[in-house]
């Protein structure tokens, strides 16, 4: 598998799982924007309707394409309802990430006790809040444990949104997600204490070697064929396979 280049894992009628390598957008962020997953895709496939996700421009794997209305609006109340779930891999560091901001823009992390559980996808560790945007030109985000109405606070239809850790094997964490907001996995995993390794963002305390790549990977999909209505998963190999 090349990681440097957008591939199909497998295309329907209604739908497509592709990789998308890291440092590309998932989609037009301007429109002005070029080279784009979403361009390539389209000149691949004979129709394509939208993504039912994104993933950061530092982030690869895999992301799901709707090829109708029809399967859109299908996947899309499935995401609604929690049947969609996505799967990451990360590297990360036990090390000072921007959590150490002396402004306190990090409220206190939940305790977790990571050295003294074994979590499992029946049992996992939750990790939960709100979101709100932070830093120069909003590139960053916080969680936020309360809502304030002075503040702008992005909830995940009214609740917090939840990474789950399913399993921790040395420093690679593997998590999942149902619904996702922007960084979401990268700022969970750093107010904890566990950042992402070559994390331009949310780790400071080791300077990035350059062209390093962010060690974070969504490497499963699992969720319903629109057409037949069986339970479909996909899996490419975890980060943690590339860098041990």
């Amino acid at each position: 598998m090349d990681n440097n280049v957008p591939f199909i894992v497998d295309e329907t009628d209604d739908f497509a799982v592709v990789f998308k390598p890291s440092k590309i957008h998932s989609i037009p962020l301007k429109k002005k924007d070029g080279g784009t997953l979403f361009e390539w895709f389209a000149s691949q496939s004979s129709s394509v309707f939208d993504l039912m996700h994104r993933l950061d421009f530092e982030t690869n794997g895999l992301v799901l394409f709707a090829k109708n209305a029809e399967s859109y609006d299908f996947l899309k109340t499935l995401q609604n309802s929690g049947g969609f779930i996505k799967e990451y891999s990360a590297v990360c560091n036990n090390a000072e990430c921007q959590s150490a901001d002396s402004d306190g823009s990090y409220p206190k992390p939940p305790s977790l006790y990571i050295e003294n559980y074994k979590p499992s996808i029946k049992e996992p560790l939750v990790i939960e809040s709100y979101f709100r945007p932070y830093g120069t030109g909003r590139k960053l985000v916080r969680p936020v444990t309360e809502i304030k109405k002075h503040r702008e606070i992005a909830a995940d239809r009214g609740n917090f949104y939840r990474t789950e850790i399913i399993n921790i094997n040395k420093n690679v964490f593997t998590v999942r997600i149902k619904r996702g907001f922007r960084h979401q996995i990268r700022c969970h995993l750093c107010w904890i204490g566990f950042p992402i390794l070559n994390d331009p963002l949310y780790q400071s305390l080791y300077q990035q070697p350059i062209n390093s790549e962010l060690a974070l990977r969504s490497h499963a999909l699992l969720f319903i064929d629109p057409s037949t209505g069986k339970q479909k998963e996909y899996r490419i190999d975890p980060v943690e396979s590339l860098l041990f």
